[in-house]
């Protein structure tokens, strides 16, 4: 993978099809957001959902129907095409993966932006605490908050960590409210309604084995929007594939706050 000097030069790469593996790990440092896309009839009520949810659904923006730009997030952003990769889901199914979805946007689309916890990945390599592993994804039996049409459990990202920074991993990550904020877990899998620790729901029944006597921490994942779209069954929604968040201006330490969650 070529070495970025900007988000917007991975973005650009990524509506070109050009680029290699995921645009939220091309570049660290950043605020990286998943999307979800559908018409703007129910953006009203997928709004509330997401206030209701502010830990698996942190919202960083809403994109009005119809326009691709949001300039406060990303310049020259063109949300149909600068993620890499996009689920398409009708009727509460899946149909594909495609790499934009200029033919399937419209007049009438709202996009909403919300935070990953893929942006604070970076920052914790920089500070000496990157995971031993991980992240992975596992669904809970946790339900969100319903409201309207949207509903659904919440989904976790996992990493594992040396036991010395675990604590402080925790707490430094729960100053960014954006991201997820702090985890939801430390090693209690069962808390979580996690029937099997060790087979995770993404990579796909992939089987997880942490070094012993490491612990383990999960956090509120963005890929939780995309089970309540499987389960809304509206006609169209369109989110990202898992790993494929989109990368931002935003500088990731910008988004400190000084109260944790």
């Amino acid at each position: 993978m070529p070495e970025f000097k900007t988000p917007l030069e991975v973005r650009l790469t990524c509506r070109e099809n050009q680029l290699e593996g995921t645009a939220s790990r091309a570049l660290s440092g950043y605020l990286c957001t998943n999307i979800v896309m559908m018409d703007k009839q129910y953006a009203d009520a997928f709004e509330e959902f997401c206030r209701k949810n502010p830990k698996p659904c942190p919202l960083v923006d809403i994109i009005p129907d119809g326009e691709i730009e949001c300039n406060a997030v990303a310049e020259q952003l063109d949300i149909r095409t600068d993620l890499g990769s996009y689920d398409v889901i009708r009727d509460g199914e899946i149909t594909g993966s495609v790499r934009d979805v200029c033919d399937l946007f419209t007049e009438d689309t709202v996009t909403f932006l919300i935070g990953s916890s893929v942006s604070f990945d970076g920052l914790l390599r920089e500070k000496g605490y990157a995971p031993s592993f991980g992240p992975c994804i596992f669904m809970t039996d946790l339900d969100c908050e319903p409201f309207d049409v949207f509903h659904g459990k919440i989904v976790v990202t996992m990493r594992s960590f040396l036991p010395e920074v675990t604590d402080i991993v925790a707490e430094y990550t729960s100053h960014f409210p954006k991201c997820h904020g702090g985890p939801l877990s430390k090693n209690d899998h069962a808390k979580l309604g996690i029937a099997d620790p060790h087979k995770s729901f993404y990579p796909k029944g992939g089987h997880i084995v942490t070094e012993e006597g490491h612990d383990r921490l999960y956090w509120a994942c963005g890929v939780t929007p995309s089970i309540v779209a499987h389960n809304a069954k509206l006609p169209l929604m369109i989110v990202h594939t898992p790993g494929h968040a989109m990368i931002t201006d935003i500088e990731t330490e910008s988004l400190w706050q000084e109260e944790s969650v």
